[in-house]
């Protein structure tokens, strides 16, 4: 029997737009006051990676950087004129374990008002810094509901040694709700296999993993009835990224398979069905709200 599972779950593809000097992985070796100093090289790589999505037909979540916006606000008209969904990826790259709740409450405010303003659209989608909403932040949940925002995609569902909430589940969620509306979690991709959860959902493990792997687990939950998100910084297809002099282990992480990661993107785009992170909530929220057939879904 044909497995349609791939062809008919649709995908979030979604892009964290920030500096290759604004990751956290360097955050300790480049200053946030000395951001302006390092070379920008953000406008070439958005622009590739609107081309390969163009070229499939494919519309994608774009999670921007404030600061970024702020200073180059016609980097965002462009994404949002090519049909892309404009998001917060909060205002200064800072994790949420090292804000207060006020502090983030001014860095998401802050973050959304620029976004809107330059894009003149409604920010409906959050995704923190180095995915760091985890079980001793989830207070985030509370402050972006009260601030606007209807989903969020900042929960890996692992264990890392820089983020990571195992226990929250690799199934999207209303995490928050009031008089108004809800706010959704929607985690990133992982795979099961017994107690192991097994990240997959792009970044550096996109470009570790062989392809073939990738494939295999998108398709594994597709036919479970589950959406991945995908997630992409535009600096991974960079293959003339300058080399920042960090720690060995920490330059393997951020360099590695660089060379052939666009090669590797335009396999996966074709083989599955991609669209934003808003329009899979609304097909999640679609599918909760048509009743079981009757031999068919019923459990």
């Amino acid at each position: 029997m044909k497995d349609t599972g791939a062809e008919t779950t649709r995908n979030a593809f979604t892009v964290d737009v920030e500096e290759y000097f604004q990751v956290e992985a360097f955050s300790g070796i480049i200053e946030r006051k000395d951001w302006e100093r390092y070379p920008s090289r953000i406008d070439g790589q958005v622009h590739r990676v609107l081309r390969i999505l163009d070229g499939f037909d494919i519309r994608g979540t774009f999670f921007i950087l404030g600061w970024l916006a702020e200073k180059n606000p016609s980097l965002v008209k462009r994404i949002a004129e090519a049909g892309h969904e404009i998001a917060s990826h909060g205002f200064d790259h800072k994790m949420i374990s090292r804000m207060t709740p006020e502090e983030f409450r001014q860095d998401v405010r802050r973050s959304k008002a620029v976004l809107e303003e330059i894009s003149g659209g409604t920010v409906a989608g959050y995704r923190a810094p180095t995915f760091s909403i985890r079980e001793n932040t989830s207070w985030a949940h509370e402050i972006l509901l009260h601030e606007g925002y209807g989903y969020s995609s900042s929960v890996y569902p692992i264990w890392h040694d820089r983020y990571g909430w195992p226990e929250f589940g690799d199934r999207p969620r209303r995490i928050a709700s009031n008089g108004t509306g809800d706010l959704w979690e929607v985690p990133l991709a992982v795979r099961s296999l017994g107690p192991v959860k097994i990240p997959f959902g792009g970044g550096g493990y996109f470009r570790s993993y062989p392809l073939f792997l990738t494939k295999a687990f998108f398709r594994d939950r597709a036919a479970r009835g589950k959406a991945s998100v995908f997630y992409m910084h535009p600096w991974e297809l960079d293959t003339e990224l300058p080399v920042v002099d960090a720690p060995f282990l920490t330059r393997t992480r951020h360099y590695l398979g660089i060379p052939k990661a666009e090669r590797k993107l335009a396999s996966l785009l074709p083989s599955l069905r991609f669209g934003t992170l808003a329009q899979v909530l609304e097909d999640l929220k679609g599918a909760a709200a048509t009743p079981p057939r009757p031999g068919k879904d019923a459990a």
